[in-house]
């Protein structure tokens, strides 16, 4: 057999993917967790959906991923631990990566940390500009 690699959900919903080419295979992979694939079930789920490209999935395997045509990491296969590093970054150099992600679940996920980071305004506006959300609301009302 061949061997597993292993796909990450890093997000805060499920991600269900249907074989068709098989007898209604199906897969769930939980919130916040991972699978082991084979190598062609990968690159069907890749052939059949946006899942990899838009980077809800993450493949631990650099080989696979440039097989597939990924030279490097899609901006939206962001993780929670790289975007508190992101908010480290000084504020043009956090506007220019935070510009690079074009995915709703990354811009959640993005916001969804900042509003429970202790963040300057500073870098809430740029956020807040960036997606073009309302960030403050919650925040102010959690002040008075």
């Amino acid at each position: 057999m061949s061997e597993s690699i292993k796909v990450v959900n890093d997000n805060k919903f499920n991600v269900g993917i249907r074989f068709e080419n098989e007898a209604n295979r199906e897969i769930t992979i939980r919130a916040k967790s991972f699978v082991l694939m084979s190598e062609n079930d990968i690159l069907y789920v890749d052939s059949v959906s946006k899942l990899i490209r838009d980077g809800k999935l993450l493949v631990e395997s650099d080989e696979l991923m440039q097989k597939m045509g990924y030279m490097e990491k899609s901006p939206n296969a962001i993780t929670e631990d790289e975007i508190e590093k992101l908010f480290k970054l000084p504020i043009n150099k956090l506007k220019t990566e935070l510009e690079k992600i074009d995915s709703k679940h990354a811009i959640d996920k993005v916001v969804h940390l900042a509003k429970s980071a202790d963040l300057p305004q500073s870098k809430l506006k740029i956020i807040k500009e960036v997606f073009n959300v309302e960030i403050f609301e919650e925040i102010d009302q959690e002040i008075v």
